[in-house]
Order: C-alpha cells, then sequence, then structure tokens
C-alpha cells in the first residue's frame, strides 16, 4: 500500500517515509501531476489512495470534486466524493508550513545546515537531491519528534489512512484534531 500514498514534493517525500516508516512511496513533482495519478493513473484511478501536496493558491478541478472532512491552519483533509482518495493539503506552501511546524514545535535548528527562513528553505526544498540530504532527514526527524500539535495531526492521519486504507474511518480522522 505504500504506492497508494503520492507526495508532492521532495520534502514530503521524505517526510511521509519517515511517518509511514517506509522505503518508498509514489512521488510525483508538482501538484499537477499528483492530481494526473489520482484520475487518470491506471492503478490508483479506482483505487485507494492517499495526497500529500501543499495547499496552492491555484485551485485544481479534482481538488474541488472533494469535500473537507477537517480543516486547521495548517491542515486539509479531503475525501473525493466518490473515490477512495484523500488529499492532505500543508497550508500554507511547504516552506512556509516548516517553518510554521518549527515555531509551533519549538524545533532547535542548531547543527542543520539549512537556514530556517523561507528564502533559504525554498532554494534547499526546490533542489532535486534534497530527498538525498542528511540535514533534510534530521530536520524532518525532529518536526517529527516536536510538541507540535500539526504534526500530531499529520501523522495520525497519515498512520491511520496507511494501517486502515480503504477502510478508513472518517470519523476517527476528525477525531484526531
Amino acid at each position: 500500500m505504500d504506492l497508494h500514498f503520492i507526495p508532492e514534493c521532495y520534502f514530503d517525500t521524505v517526510l511521509l517515509k519517515n511517518i509511514l516508516a517506509v522505503r518508498k512511496v509514489n512521488h510525483r513533482q508538482g501538484c499537477d501531476n499528483v492530481v494526473k495519478e489520482l484520475s487518470e493513473g491506471k492503478r490508483l484511478k479506482n483505487d485507494f489512495a492517499v495526497a500529500l501536496i501543499d495547499g496552492d493558491k491555484r485551485k485544481l478541478k479534482y481538488v474541488q470534486e472533494c469535500e473537507t472532512i477537517v480543516k486547521t491552519n495548517n491542515l486539509v483533509l479531503l475525501k473525493h466524493k466518490n473515490k477512495q482518495h484523500y488529499i492532505i493539503q500543508l497550508v500554507p506552501a511547504i516552506e512556509r508550513w516548516v517553518l510554521n511546524v518549527i515555531e509551533e514545535g519549538q524545533v532547535d535548528m542548531d547543527g542543520l545546515n539549512l537556514r530556517a527562513d523561507l528564502e533559504g528553505l525554498k532554494d534547499f526544498t526546490k533542489y532535486s537531491c534534497a530527498s538525498e540530504s542528511e540535514d533534510l532527514h534530521r530536520l524532518c526527524k525532529r518536526l517529527l519528534n516536536c510538541d507540535s500539535t500539526t504534526m500530531r495531526m499529520l501523522k495520525s492521519w497519515l498512520t491511520h489512512l496507511h494501517k486502515n486504507n480503504r477502510n478508513a474511518d472518517i470519523n476517527v480522522l476528525k477525531q484526531n484534531v
């Protein structure tokens, strides 16, 4: 079921693999490619899938076909009206989202060769080798272990969806707010 999880960017991929404790997920670069995999992909079109994308300013048609299950300042959980497709949006876009979680969880950035500012994170997260960076892996582990409501909620949703996939319970997902 790990390939049923579709992250949008390099950071999402590393974060998702750490949360689910898996080696591989179905990485697609960009929201459009994630949505295309959900709506047109041979294997996932009519099967269970979970997408992890930025809450972009541009509204994607496929996302508009979904119902909002939970919405917070940093996360939106959506479910397609007719399919077993879940979309988790990180709001705002990934770099600002990371900065929000760093602040919320009081994450220590010491010892990481990463700039804890918007431009520094943008430069880093858009780099194609970012997913191989030890600093990115360490930052993800720090985010996962910090005292952040956002991270607890994201971990809870993803863990429930990974464990229960087609049998996921929306009421359980709503409780983890």
